[in-house]
This record gives C-alpha cells, sequence and structure tokens, in this order.
C-alpha cells in the first residue's frame, strides 16, 4: 500500500524537536510495509537530507522569498493562543502549493491513500485530490486544528468541507470527538487513537551519565527532582506549576524542579519564580536536544504536566513528553483533561489533579515525594503500560486498520 503523510511540522534538522510524533509514525509505517512518502512545506530551517530518513521526504515551496515561509513548525500561534497576522496572508498560498505538488506525487506515486495531519490545512488539502480521484483520506486530529477551525467562518466552512470528503478521522483525545460530530463527522467515521512511544529511544544511561548531568544542572546530591518538559506556552499549565511549587518545597524541602523547553513565556516563569522564593530550586533549561532527553526522564523521580484549556479554549491533544516519561518507568502528576486520562490511568501510573488548581497539584507531588514505593509501584505500571498497548508498533497496527478499512470503503 502507498500512503502520502501530509503534515506542516516535522523535523528539519537531526534532533529537531519538532512534531516528532510525525516523524515516528511515518518510519514506522514504513517498517510495517507501507510505502510511506511525507510531503511538509518547506522553512528556512530545513537542513535535512533524503540521507537522513527512512522514508521518502518531500518539501515543497509556497512564497517567495524563502525567508518569508513562517507557516507551520510551531510559528502559526502567538503563545497558542491566537492566529498571527500573517497567517491570513501566507495560508493562501500554502493551500494551493501544496494542493499542486500533491498532485504532481500523485501522478508519480499512485497513492492508495491520504493520511493527513491536522485537519486545517492538511486536511483541506489532501480533500481536494481525494475528491478528485476517489481516493480515501485520513485525517489525525492533534490538539491546536481544531482551535484554527474556530477560528473565523470561511475557517470553519472548510473544516465542515474537508470532513465531508473524509473516510475516517481519528484522535488523540476524545474531547475532540464530539466537535468533530457537530462538524458533521458520523460516529462511523471518528476513532479514538493515541500516539504511541519508541522504549528503545530511552534507554536507562550508565550512572555517570546521571551523576554528571545532576552536577551540570547545579542539583544538590540528595535532592528529589520533578521534571516538567514542553514549549512554554499558556496552555502547558507550567504557570500552575512554578504557582505550587513553594507549597512543595514547603513539605519537602530537598527537591528541585527542572522546566525543560522554550517559549514566549520563559522569561515571564523566570520571574515569577523569583517573586514566590524558589527560584535556587527551579532550572530552566531551555531547549533541551531531542538526544538527550531521555537523560532527563531517568534523572528526575516524578515527570509533571498540569495541561490547561487556555482562555481560548486551545489544548494539546495527549502530549507525547507524558507517554515518553511513562517508558522511562516514572509515574505522571498532570491535569485529567483531553487526552491524557486515555493514557494516564488516576492511581494506577500517576495522579490526575484538576487543571488549574495549584493546592491540589502541589499535594499530589508531595504524596508522591514522601512515598518512594508508590513512585516506583506508578512507575513499573505505566512503564508496562506502554509495552502492553501504546508502542508505535501498536498504535500503527491501528493505523494500518483504519487504511485498509477506508480504501475497502471507498473503491
Amino acid at each position: 500500500m502507498k500512503v502520502c503523510l501530509l503534515t506542516h511540522s516535522y523535523p528539519r534538522f537531526p534532533n529537531d524537536t519538532t512534531a516528532p510524533f510525525v516523524e515516528s509514525t511515518a518510519e514506522t509505517l514504513q517498517k510495517h510495509g507501507i510505502d510511506v512518502t511525507v510531503l511538509t512545506p518547506d522553512t528556512p530551517r530545513f537542513a535535512h537530507t533524503p540521507a537522513d530518513h527512512a522514508v521518502n521526504l518531500q518539501t515543497y515551496r509556497y512564497f517567495f522569498p524563502r525567508r518569508l515561509q513562517l507557516l507551520g513548525y510551531s510559528n502559526t500561534l502567538v503563545n497558542d493562543c491566537e492566529l498571527k497576522r500573517y497567517v491570513y496572508l501566507l495560508a493562501p498560498f500554502m493551500f494551493l502549493s501544496g494542493i499542486f505538488h500533491l498532485y504532481r506525487l500523485h501522478r508519480k506515486h499512485r497513492f492508495d491513500a491520504i493520511h493527513a495531519f491536522w485537519l486545517l490545512p492538511n486536511g483541506f488539502i489532501g480533500a481536494v485530490l481525494c475528491k478528485v480521484y476517489k481516493i480515501p483520506l485520513v485525517i489525525t486530529m492533534q490538539g491546536s486544528d481544531m482551535f484554527v477551525a474556530k477560528q473565523n467562518p470561511f475557517f470553519k466552512w472548510m473544516a465542515i468541507w474537508t470532513l465531508k470528503h473524509t473516510a475516517m478521522v481519528t484522535s488523540v483525545t476524545p474531547t475532540f470527538l464530539p466537535e468533530l460530530a457537530a462538524l458533521g463527522a458520523p460516529s462511523e467515521r471518528r476513532c479514538l487513537i493515541p500516539n504511541g512511544v519508541d522504549p528503545e529511544v530511552f534507554p536507562p544511561p550508565s550512572h555517570k551519565q546521571l551523576a554528571a548531568l545532576r552536577k551540570k544542572l547545579s542539583i544538590p546530591a540528595g535532592d528529589l527532582i520533578v521534571f516538567a518538559l514542553g514549549r512554554i506556552v499558556f496552555k502547558k499549565g507550567f504557570d500552575f506549576l512554578v504557582q505550587a511549587f513553594p507549597l512543595v518545597h514547603e513539605e519537602v524541602p530537598n527537591v528541585t524542579l527542572i522546566i525543560g523547553g522554550d517559549g514566549t513565556d520563559l522569561s515571564r516563569l523566570k520571574t515569577m519564580a523569583k517573586a514566590l522564593n524558589v527560584s535556587e530550586s527551579i532550572r530552566f533549561t531551555g531547549t533541551i536536544n531531542r538526544t538527550d532527553v531521555p537523560d532527563y526522564f531517568h534523572l528526575c523521580d516524578i515527570f509533571t504536566l498540569p495541561a490547561i484549556f487556555d482562555p481560548k479554549g486551545n489544548v494539546d491533544g495527549c502530549p507525547n513528553v507524558i507517554l515518553e516519561a511513562m517508558a522511562c518507568g516514572k509515574p505522571v502528576v498532570a491535569s485529567g483533561i483531553s487526552g491524557i486520562p486515555v493514557v494516564v490511568k488516576n492511581n494506577e501510573t500517576g495522579i490526575l489533579v484538576e487543571e488549574k488548581n495549584v493546592k491540589q497539584l502541589a499535594a499530589a507531588l508531595v504524596a508522591l515525594l514522601t512515598n518512594k514505593p508508590k513512585r516506583e509501584q506508578f512507575g513499573r505500571a505505566g512503564q508496562q503500560r506502554i509495552l502492553n498497548e501504546l508502542t508505535w508498533d501498536k498504535v500503527i497496527e491501528q493505523i494500518k486498520d483504519v487504511y485498509q478499512h477506508s480504501v475497502k470503503n471507498t473503491s
């Protein structure tokens, strides 16, 4: 079977942390016998060569000069809360160029199915071709695409038209399923498929490596470590984590919080930590190299991501960092919203808390920091859940079933 994956985010250079789940999907599909071509828009920072990939990666230009190709790759939204103004100028060029290049690729490869990540813009691009050539379109919803579809009546119309010509929509969170129904996607054409993780990418480092990382971060030898990772934007909930940390530190003085990632809210979080007198016990690392991320997971005692619905209603589907922490055998403290409860089982693999509830978040962290057997129990259970249900190999089997069902029903 030949499949074209449409996306507007993909790792742009070795160890890039942009949308690694799309790359993992493509490469695991290829490993499972699917002939995969990835089509993604060009960007000034794209430094990949074909030899860097196990799949056929194609990029397309949509604007000149190249430095003005600013869409996708986490550049489209301001703090993940609103569309940047230049989106309205550049989007028509991306749509037209994407449709043209997909048409050329289909003429060459004759795809059996198109798989678009994100409803807009890629679902719409795929729907145009699929309508003409009568081939099935599968769309995977990740999070921000539903938010974008609500931004204005024209985008909403595009979403409705796209779903009308879609064979199947998969979502990483049950939150979007009712909203998809409201846009016209019937129940038989929507399903829940979470992202996966490859445990082999997260082997435990040596004690020497962990000691070196602890020293690099200036973390005292006896301190317990809470780790959070993600883009520093409001919907990740880092504001509430920093606000909760004084309460945690009061109960557990020997604890250090590591917040990894970069973003527009980073300087504000640092200022908040100083105002709360906990800056000495928090390490803001900035962007962590993708190859170094496993060391941070294995160094920590607890992973946390208190994600929220931001003021505009945007929310993550199911952050992959949670799956990665579980693959490393770490207990998770996270908000019980969106797709997080699909992977984190409350009081089995971690603790789920109410979003924006600082006291509840602090209490959950303290409960695990002061109970090592419970931490280890949750960590083992989470790791086993990954191995049993949430490896990329197991997730890809579900996606292949969707392809086969869609091709059969379209032909």
